[in-house]
C-alpha cells in the first residue's frame, strides 16, 4: 500500500502537516508537565510522564527545525503520528488509569489523522484511538466504575463521527481546489490547455542538456478567422473553434500538450521529436484541419491554418527563443500563402541593404 498524507503531493501541505504535528507534541509535552501540580491529579509515577513531556518537547523541536517535510518518506509522518499511542498509554497509566484526562489527548491523534491522512489511512488510526482510550480496563481494576465504560460508549462513536466529518470536508476542499485548478489551466470554450498551462509545461521541460530533452513548439493560427464571426457571427465562431480544437487533439499525439493561446491562436507541445518529427506533426495537423472544413457546415467559410514551428535545442536556447521562433515561423507562412507550415529556417524575413 502506498503511504502519504491525504492529497499532500503539493509541498506546502506536506510542511504544514509536519509543522502541526510538532505543535501538537509541544503543546501535549508542556500540558502533561502542568498536570503535575493540577490538584487532584494523581501522579504516582511522576518520573514516567517528566520523561514523556521531555521527548515530546524535544521531537516537536525535531519537526519545527529538522525534518525536511516536503521531501521526507511520508512513513516519517506516521512514525511521528503513531508514537502518540504509546505516549499517551503511558501518561494515561502514570496519572490515574481510568481516571486520568490525559485521555483525551487522542483527540489530537483524531483530528490530525483526519484532516491530514487518506481515508485509508486514517481510519485505522481512529480505531486505534478507541482501543488506547480502552486500555485501562485490563489494568485499572476500578476502571468500570469509574465510568470508563460509559465513556467508551459516547466517545467511541464521537472519535468516529468527528474523523469522518472531518474526512469528509477535507475531501471537499480538495476536490474544490483542484476544479479551481483545473479551470485555471484550462481554456473554458475548447478544453484545452491554456496560455498559463502551455507556459508551465515549456519552462518545466526546456532546459535539458541532454539531445533527448528535445522539444517541438508548434504555433497554429486560423485563417481568416474573422470570416467566420462575420458570417455566422459568435455561435458560429465559437464552432469553429471547438471543431479545430478536436482536430488537433486528434492530429497531435497522446503524450503532445495541446492548448489554446486565445482568440483563433494554438499550440503543440510536442517533447522528444526531432526536425522530421516536427514536420510530420505540423503537416499532419494541417491536413486535420482541411478535413475538419467539410464537417462544419458553414459553406461561406473555408477554414485553414497557418503554422510554424521551432525546436530546442535546435532552433532557441531558451523558452522565449523557442517561442519567437515558432511566432516568427507561423507569421512567415501567414505572408508567403497560408495554409501551409514552415520553421524559422524555411523563411526568414528580407531585410534591405542599404
Amino acid at each position: 500500500m502506498r503511504l502519504g498524507l491525504h492529497a499532500l503531493n503539493i509541498s506546502e501541505e506536506r510542511t504544514l502537516a509536519g509543522k502541526v504535528a510538532g505543535a501538537m507534541y509541544l503543546t501535549a509535552g508542556l500540558s502533561v508537565s502542568g498536570m503535575l501540580v493540577l490538584p487532584g491529579v494523581e501522579a504516582p509515577h511522576w518520573e514516567v510522564v517528566v520523561a514523556v513531556a521531555a521527548v515530546a518537547a524535544i521531537w516537536s523541536l525535531v519537526c519545527f527545525t529538522l525534518i525536511p517535510w516536503e521531501r521526507v518518506h511520508p512513513l516519517v509522518s506516521h512514525f511521528s503520528t503513531f508514537m502518540g499511542y504509546p505516549a499517551t498509554a503511558l501518561v494515561v497509566a502514570s496519572t490515574g488509569g481510568a481516571d486520568s484526562p490525559a485521555i483525551f489527548y487522542m483527540l489530537f491523534i483524531v483530528v490530525y489523522c483526519a484532516y491530514f491522512y487518506r481515508p485509508k489511512e486514517a481510519w485505522p488510526y481512529l480505531v486505534g484511538c478507541i482501543v488506547v482510550h480502552a486500555l485501562p480496563l485490563a489494568y485499572d481494576s476500578g476502571a468500570v466504575e469509574e465510568g470508563l465504560l460509559a465513556q467508551l460508549i459516547i466517545l467511541g462513536p464521537t472519535y468516529l463521527l468527528l474523523g469522518g466529518l472531518i474526512l469528509a470536508g477535507k475531501r471537499l476542499l480538495v476536490d474544490l481546489r483542484e476544479e479551481a485548478r483545473d479551470a485555471s489551466l484550462h481554456d473554458p470554450l475548447t478544453g484545452l490547455a491554456n496560455r498559463r498551462a502551455l507556459m508551465s509545461t515549456l519552462y518545466a521541460h526546456v532546459g535539458g542538456e541532454r539531445q533527448e530533452d528535445s522539444t517541438g513548439l508548434l504555433l497554429l493560427d486560423l485563417d481568416d478567422f474573422k470570416d467566420a464571426n462575420t458570417l455566422y457571427g459568435h455561435p458560429g465562431g465559437d464552432q469553429v473553434l471547438r471543431e479545430t480544437a478536436r482536430a488537433l487533439k486528434r492530429a497531435a499525439r497522446g503524450t503532445d500538450l495541446v492548448a489554446r493561446l486565445g482568440g483563433d491562436e494554438f499550440a503543440i507541445v510536442a517533447r522528444g521529436v526531432n526536425e522530421h518529427g516536427m514536420r510530420v506533426l505540423s503537416e499532419r495537423v494541417l491536413w486535420a484541419i482541411r478535413e475538419t472544413d467539410a464537417k462544419l457546415e458553414l459553406p461561406e467559410f473555408r477554414l485553414r491554418a497557418s503554422a510554424g514551428w521551432a525546436l530546442y535545442p535546435k532552433d532557441a536556447d531558451s523558452v522565449d527563443e523557442l517561442f519567437a521562433g515558432a511566432d516568427l515561423a507561423m507569421r512567415g507562412a501567414k505572408v508567403t500563402g497560408k495554409d501551409r507550415s514552415v520553421s524559422p529556417l524555411d523563411w526568414m524575413p528580407k531585410t534591405s541593404v542599404n
